[in-house]
């Protein structure tokens, strides 16, 4: 893929990301996985799991990998740019524009109708982290029908006992303690992976 093609990629994550980097999980899937066959799903999952643990949002660790991978520093250079350039755009244009369209009815029901669709895209990028991380083979609707016909094509039907618990607890320590450092909780995430997930 050139150089060119990459920067206008993320050029349209850049425009898709309202919500944060985790509503693009589905859109990298579609494209850099199933679509251009940049990466493979396993290496998805590890790219995912570095880019919350390193520093910055997970759209732009993902745009630089991507472009690194596919066409050196260069790459990883334009793809961020390519992430970015939309954002640069439209903050400054609301900059400019938001005290005259603040209180707009189209403005404010525009936003109100963004907000649902961010929440299911997030939604959506759950499940994928709990096909990857949790679940033996991914439950998608065709293996659901499949494991309810009895049919061996749909793979063995489980669930990794331990990532399972390790999510679970993450989950309770980030609700309970909400001041807690993320870093100290993918940290023992990762410890304990290496000591009992092979």
């Amino acid at each position: 893929m050139s150089l060119f093609s990459i920067y206008l990629l993320f050029v349209k994550y850049g425009l898709l990301s309202f919500g944060g980097g985790y509503v693009l999980v589905m859109l990298f899937i579609h494209d850099l996985v199933d679509k251009y066959k940049l990466l493979t799903s396993g290496e998805f999952a590890n790219l995912l799991a570095i880019a919350q643990m390193t520093p910055g949002p997970i759209g732009i660790n993902t745009a630089t990998y991507v472009g690194y991978q596919t066409n050196g520093i260069a790459g990883g250079i334009i793809a961020t740019i390519g992430l970015l350039t939309p954002a640069v755009f439209l903050v400054l244009a609301a900059a400019f524009s938001f005290r005259k369209w603040e209180k707009s009815i189209i403005v404010q029901g525009m936003l109100y109708g963004m907000r649902p669709a961010t929440l299911g895209l997030i939604i959506s990028a759950v499940l994928i982290f709990a096909n990857i991380a949790i679940f033996i083979t991914p439950l998608t609707a065709a293996n659901v029908k499949l494991w309810l016909a009895g049919s061996p094509e749909a793979g063995k039907f489980g669930i990794r006992f331990i990532p399972l618990v390790i999510s679970i607890i993450s989950a309770v320590i980030m609700a309970k303690y909400k001041k807690i450092n993320i870093i100290y909780i993918i940290g023992s995430a990762a410890v304990l992976g290496a000591c009992f997930i092979r």
